[in-house]
């Protein structure tokens, strides 16, 4: 197989970012509750070549109305990209903000970014509320993937509420050219994201689950018990991509867990690459 792709990834404790912008250190330890302790660039690049992960989408998360501070800006995302050309940038907007589309359609033009995050948790939006969606309409005519959080959330003051996966089919119906992808398998809501993503196939899954105990267990748990290995293997395997949701969950341990669930190589090939380089543009 071909390097891989890791969909998710949080450079909060790239050391070099936060010695050129300090703010970043108070925006991942009490926005983002991270806890873990700072590494070089070359960490993270190093993590990823014990699995074969070529290439990482790094993802910022703009809070400015819910918690006053963004977790990477845009610009800072683009910084970080410009140090390795393995790193992929993706771009946050404030669902709360009026200009939120014209900062979107910016980042993508003017700073390079190949793609959206937004986290309802953190941001405290209902994806399904008709205010956002000039958003998702900057979106789709910039032809560019969204990844929402989705699930269950880790941050203390983040309300389960929102990461419901059925507040988020108004936006697949409604969008239907729009790639979208849930995080996390939206868990708990398991059985629910993956009936969304067999109705809409605009609708991609990732593998960064929230785990108890080891990403072995967990993943074994949701992608064996609560919905059957055989629906991702035959009827989901274009629409499933590889996230680890680092630094929460290291990628080499992530990746493990995903190989060894008993998927066909043919369908591992789609889950870290292929699937990855269509939500891309690629």
């Amino acid at each position: 197989m071909k390097g891989g792709i890791d969909f998710h990834v949080h450079p909060v404790l790239i050391r070099e970012m936060i010695a050129r912008y300090p703010e970043l250190e108070r925006a991942y330890r009490e926005v983002f509750y991270c806890g873990n302790a700072l590494q070089p660039l070359e960490t993270l690049l190093l993590e990823m070549d014990l699995v074969g992960i070529d290439r990482a989408v790094v993802v910022p998360i703009d809070a400015s109305t819910s918690r006053g501070a963004t977790v990477y800006t845009n610009e800072q995302i683009a910084e970080l990209c410009s140090m390795s050309d393995r790193l992929i940038g993706f771009a946050s907007v404030d669902p709360h903000q009026a200009s939120a589309a014209d900062t979107l359609a910016k980042s993508v033009q003017e700073l390079g970014l190949r793609g959206l995050k937004l986290h309802p948790g953190i941001q405290e939006f209902y994806a399904d509320d008709r205010s956002v969606y000039p958003i998702y309409e900057c979106a789709n005519d910039l032809e560019i993937p969204i990844l929402f959080h989705a699930g269950m959330s880790w941050e203390p003051r983040s309300r389960l509420k929102y990461g419901q996966p059925l507040r988020f089919e108004d936006v697949a119906a409604d969008f239907p050219g729009l790639k979208i992808v849930l995080a996390h398998l939206a868990w708990p809501w398991v059985v629910e994201a993956v009936a969304l993503a067999l109705k809409y196939s605009n609708v991609y899954l990732d593998t960064s689950a929230l785990f108890f105990d080891n990403p072995n267990d967990f993943l074994h748990y949701a992608m064996t018990q609560q919905v059957p290995l055989t629906v991702f293997e035959r009827s989901l395997r274009h629409q499933i991509v590889f996230g680890s949701d680092n630094p929460r969950i290291e990628i080499k341990s992530m990746a493990r867990a995903v190989r060894r669930l008993g998927f066909s190589d043919d369908c591992l090939e789609l889950i870290f690459r292929s699937n990855a380089e269509t939500l891309l543009g690629e």
